[in-house]
């Protein structure tokens, strides 16, 4: 599946979870990877293991600067709001 066909399935199951923005911000594919970084630096994980397990490079502040969601309450994170056994379709 290419890049962009990931991010339209992203919108698609956000916008049909009731949260196709969280924080003002529209939900992409890339906030998935975000929410891993941010809970590894509510575990005080140093952002040099945060890279390593992120895969970006050594000595990069993207963890920090883009995928940081600390900000966010957990009620913002937009995995929390998805049915863990798919949606209903009755809805």
């Amino acid at each position: 599946m290419k890049g962009g066909a990931v991010n339209d399935r992203v919108q698609l199951l956000a916008g049909r979870a009731g949260i196709p923005y969280v924080g003002g911000k529209k939900v992409r594919a890339p906030s998935l990877r975000a929410v891993p970084n941010t809970d590894m630096i509510a575990a005080g994980v140093p952002l040099r293991e945060r890279n390593r397990r992120g895969r970006w490079a050594e000595g990069s502040t993207t963890a920090d600067t883009v995928y940081d969601r600390t900000v966010n309450g957990p009620e913002d994170d937009p995995l929390s709001q998805v049915p863990l056994g798919g949606f209903d379709s009755t809805a």
